[in-house]
């Protein structure tokens, strides 16, 4: 799979788990000085896998700001969410604490040039290849 997919407001809200989106709809009930708090998470986040993306020489960028590849939007989301649950003070599974690691390795990767965001590949990365065939040594007993 790729190409481009919307990050906005909308497709975090409609991605988000359900509970998550039922807390944050209270939290923003009990705290309406918070009303903008998520656009700005999606915007810095947006902003912050654009950039990342961008980096690289062989990728044409999406005319449209709000678009990011579809490889990387369940990262964007995680770290829109994680971060975005801190703040409300939710208390998360261990699990997602890697969630959030393993958003800043895709960054980390298409920022370096291992991952390409934009190629389709079969395999999940990091993919590791067979560099050649090994010849089994036969020992004699």
């Amino acid at each position: 799979m790729s190409g481009w997919t919307e990050f906005t407001v909308d497709t975090v809200l409609n991605g988000m788990p359900t509970d998550m989106g039922n807390l944050y709809r209270s939290w923003v009930d009990a705290n309406p000085s918070k009303t903008n708090r998520l656009a700005e998470l999606v915007a810095e986040t947006l902003g912050i896998f654009r950039e990342t993306v961008s980096t690289q020489s062989r990728v044409v960028m999406d005319e449209n700001p709000a678009m990011i590849p579809v490889t990387g939007f369940r990262h964007a989301l995680n770290l829109v969410v994680f971060n975005l649950g801190m703040e409300m003070g939710v208390q998360f599974a261990p699990e997602v604490y890697g969630l959030n690691v393993q958003a800043n390795i895709w960054l980390r990767m298409v920022q370096d040039g291992s991952l390409r965001p934009l190629e389709a590949t079969k395999a999940g990365s990091p993919r590791y290849a067979r560099v050649g065939r090994r010849r089994r040594v036969r020992s004699e007993c």
